[in-house]
């Protein structure tokens, strides 16, 4: 479609391979909101290099389970650790999660609301601004009492001089990141829409054609 044959940072890995390999097999990892569309391809990654320990935490139940059969079925098993855990990260339980098993190198968060449309009443975008903002400092809180090496967050184009809450409440989120940043080694990617990816228009596009909808 775009022209383009082969994916964009190929030859950057290829050359980093062995050298990413060699930390990612002596490191532990936490990827939160690891059953959406970034969040799968982040674990992909991570798992087929042979991680110590890998674990992916959503709130997507069903999306986790995929993820589980997908990887099971590509990559196999590996000799650390790999699990997944159906949880709200603004919850108590996992609160208690990380109570008891807090310990990462690296911390990757790429939970977010990142629909506009969430901010048209005032219930989703308390919820909103929660998971973006609140949620966001407290696991950067936590990774920093744990003494976790990396933090690292996923932010949106729209937080560049925003014109919505959805914008507003991810620019917020990466001050409260960089207030933090002299604490525990942090950092950001905004990502534009992602092609194809769960809630784009394209992949609404694909599920329209298999619905066979006018």
């Amino acid at each position: 479609m775009i022209g383009r044959s082969k994916n964009l940072f190929t030859e950057d890995i290829t050359k980093y391979d062995e050298h990413l390999r060699s930390i990612i097999l002596k490191s532990s990892f936490l990827v939160i909101g690891g059953a959406g569309s970034i969040g799968q391809a982040v674990t992909k990654e991570i798992f087929k290099r042979n991680p110590k320990k890998l674990h992916v935490v959503d709130i997507s139940e069903n999306n986790m389970v995929e993820l589980v059969r997908d990887i099971r079925s590509s990559f196999g098993y590996i000799d650390g650790e790999f699990a997944t855990f159906a949880l709200d990260i603004g919850s108590c339980e996992y609160d208690a999660f990380i109570k008891n098993d807090g310990k990462y190198d690296y911390v990757l968060n790429l939970s977010a609301l990142k629909h506009v449309r969430s901010e048209k009443d005032p219930f989703a975008l308390m919820r909103m601004v929660e998971t973006n903002i609140f949620n966001t400092d407290k696991t950067l809180q936590q990774s920093i009492e744990n003494g976790t090496k990396k933090y690292f967050c996923v932010s949106t184009d729209k937080a560049a001089n925003p014109v919505n809450m959805m914008g507003a409440s991810k620019r917020i989120m990466e001050m409260f990141v960089m207030r933090k940043s002299k604490q525990i080694n942090v950092s950001m990617a905004r990502f534009a829409n992602v092609a194809f990816s769960d809630g784009s228009l394209l992949h609404g596009f694909n599920q329209r054609i298999q619905k066979n909808n006018q």
